[in-house]
């Protein structure tokens, strides 16, 4: 009976406007797994401080859950900052109490938990090959569209790929080039000791183009200071617009940064601004360069390094 008090668990109280939210599905797997080493029923036990709504070890947890069921995170941070943890972790922990999980022996504990952790596996998996994402044209400006766009694959845990993929898209388009592949926030690193890495998503001559749509990181921070290392070079850092001002604050705080060849710019901006002036500011022209874009990003992005759930189609 356990896994079907899961599955009503998940219904009640894992979706939000109808939809499951894969923070708190990554956030209940990660909590599931920190019980296998630290097996108290009680939440506080589990949280990093009294009173918060943060995992202990969260990406920890979240890493081996996902390893163990060969899941891919939807979230980077498998949703620690949105998973409302405390409104349902000791429901969910109750469930396990109800099932005897105090008093079983270790290896009955572990079932307990691997039906939990498969039903929640389960809902994840879904969402990986779910419906894409669909976007209306008509009486929109193109940034208004890209936002939508950004938006949608936010509730699915994937605005960072999404944002990276539309970036590489538009640099194809407008400068008619071509555009190495990559999956988002692999081999751009020279800290994995790759010493031929590149320097951003995206390298356009001497610019160095990063796609970084979550918080200021010290890695992002420092991964710009080694690419400012060429006097020649110039970095694009694009978030999503409402975090302009937040990337601006922190680079302008961190030192030895040379901001004379920084420049923090949004998605939406960066993208829609070039498919206006490519459609040359005529609502059938933008419509019709929005509908290239996507086509590229479906054709050359997704559908050799993402997942079905991020395809962009064009509703009528």
């Amino acid at each position: 009976m356990p896994n079907m008090q899961f599955d009503d668990f998940i219904q009640q109280h894992m979706k939000k406007c109808n939809k499951a939210v894969p923070a708190r599905l990554q956030t209940a797997l990660a909590l599931l797994e920190k019980l296998r080493e630290e097996p108290s029923l009680d939440l506080a036990d589990h949280l990093a401080s009294p009173g918060s709504s943060g995992l202990e070890g969260h990406e920890t947890w979240g890493d081996r859950a996902h390893e163990r069921f060969k899941l891919e995170a939807i979230n980077k941070n498998h949703g620690r900052r949105s998973s409302s943890l405390q409104d349902w972790g000791s429901q969910l922990l109750g469930i396990l109490k109800a099932a005897g999980f105090e008093a079983a022996p270790p290896p009955m504990r572990s079932s307990l938990i691997d039906t939990a952790q498969a039903a929640f596996a389960a809902v994840l998996r879904n969402i990986l090959g779910q419906e894409p994402l669909q976007v209306r044209l008509k009486g929109r400006s193109a940034q208004a569209v890209i936002r939508d766009v950004l938006e949608q694959a936010q509730a699915k845990g994937k605005s960072g790929d999404v944002a990276q993929y539309l970036v590489g898209a538009k640099l194809m388009l407008r400068l008619r080039v071509e555009v190495p592949v990559h999956p988002a926030n692999k081999a751009d690193r020279r800290s994995r000791g790759d010493t031929s890495a590149r320097l951003g998503d995206f390298e356009i001559e001497d610019a160095i183009i990063e796609v970084a749509v979550g918080l200021p990181d010290d890695k992002h921070v420092v991964q710009i200071a080694e690419a400012l290392e060429d006097v020649d070079k110039e970095v694009w850092l694009l978030t999503r617009s409402q975090g302009l001002k937040t990337w601006e604050e922190e680079l302008e705080a961190a030192e030895d940064l040379d901001l004379k060849r920084v420049i923090v710019g949004s998605v939406e901006s960066f993208v829609g601004q070039n498919i206006s002036e490519l459609g040359k500011f005529s609502a059938k022209g933008r419509a019709a360069h929005l509908k290239k874009l996507f086509e590229l990003y479906n054709a050359r992005w997704v559908a050799n390094v993402g997942s079905p759930g991020i395809r962009i189609e064009v509703l009528k």
